[in-house]
């Protein structure tokens, strides 16, 4: 059969497990004449890798494979990825064998020796099965992306600091690391506000959620929108030197951001062996009223 992928737009990504090299160039040419970009693995463990690595949309399996089985580079695979879509290939024609593939978590199953229509039709439909739940799947991601952040400054939202900050102690103690709070709010924003309007002032908090995300340690700190014009950052593994110092950098630049009149009172907390979590934030609090009480644009960081 001649290859005819330069004919047809790219429908997906399929990857054959099967040790019989004849086999694996008929499954792949079936697949390549209808359209799929294809991978090919002759055991289960280079299976598995070539799953990592490669990331397709269906995976066809022999159940038998040298090295590890096809039920085993199965569970692994779906380790891997839990909605990952396999057709299992069995010689063996029995309904036990279909039935135990479905139980590990096969999507679908095909007799050898196979009729090519057959094949390619529960390729296709596999492959719509898999679309569908990649889809599912990123929906999801995006309604509980959307549950823990702050809709205007994109930090995240109050609710997602304590469930962060529990977690993060119970990693403290673990891991006997710091663990020090930044708390803000804007100076004169109320007046701000008053003078230019809402919109201005959902701009000026915008603007601080990007310079929050700037001054603190991608994928290691959080920043939060407490609530109103008050702001939070999480700073993991620093002490209370380390986190002056990104403090001192979000007070600096939001200073010289050009909003007329525009600063921040910061107050700085590090956790302490004595404190619960109710403490540790007050005390990050309370450092930020003395800075707002002391004339505001300045760090103060607690003193108990």
């Amino acid at each position: 059969m001649e290859d005819q992928s330069v004919y047809k737009e790219t429908k997906g990504r399929a990857l054959i497990v099967d040790d019989a090299p004849d086999t694996r160039e008929i499954i792949r040419k079936l697949l390549v004449y209808e359209g799929y970009e294809v991978i090919t693995a002759s055991t289960g463990e280079e299976g598995v890798e070539k799953t990592e690595a490669e990331k397709p949309d269906v995976i066809l399996m022999d159940i038998n494979l040298p090295g590890i089985d096809g039920a085993e580079a199965l569970r692994r695979i779906r380790g891997i990825n839990p909605i990952q879509c396999v057709i299992m290939l069995t010689a063996y024609a029995t309904l036990d064998n279909a039935i135990q593939a479905l139980k590990e978590g096969a999507s679908d199953f095909i007799k050898k020796p196979f009729e090519n229509e057959h094949l390619v039709h529960i390729v296709n439909q596999t492959l719509e099965k898999y679309l569908i739940l990649k889809e599912k799947e990123k929906l999801e991601e995006e309604v509980r992306r959307l549950s823990i952040t702050d809709d205007l400054t994109s930090l995240y939202n109050h609710r997602h600091f304590f469930k962060t900050l529990e977690s993060e102690l119970v990693r403290r103690k673990r891991q006997k690391t710091s663990l020090s709070l930044i708390m803000f709010d804007l100076d004169n924003f109320k007046n701000y506000n008053d003078h230019f309007g809402h919109i201005e002032g959902d701009r000026v908090l915008k603007k601080i959620g990007e310079i929050v995300r700037q001054s603190i340690r991608s994928n290691v700190d959080s920043g939060y929108r407490y609530g109103g014009d008050e702001f939070a950052a999480l700073l993991i593994g620093a002490t209370r030197d380390q986190a002056l110092h990104i403090a001192e950098r979000i007070r600096s630049t939001i200073e010289e951001a050009g909003f007329e009149k525009i600063t921040v009172s910061i107050g700085l907390a590090e956790f302490k062996e004595h404190m619960d979590m109710e403490r540790f934030v007050k005390s990050a609090d309370d450092a930020m009223y003395m800075a707002k009480h002391s004339g505001g644009n300045r760090v103060q960081t607690s003193t108990r």
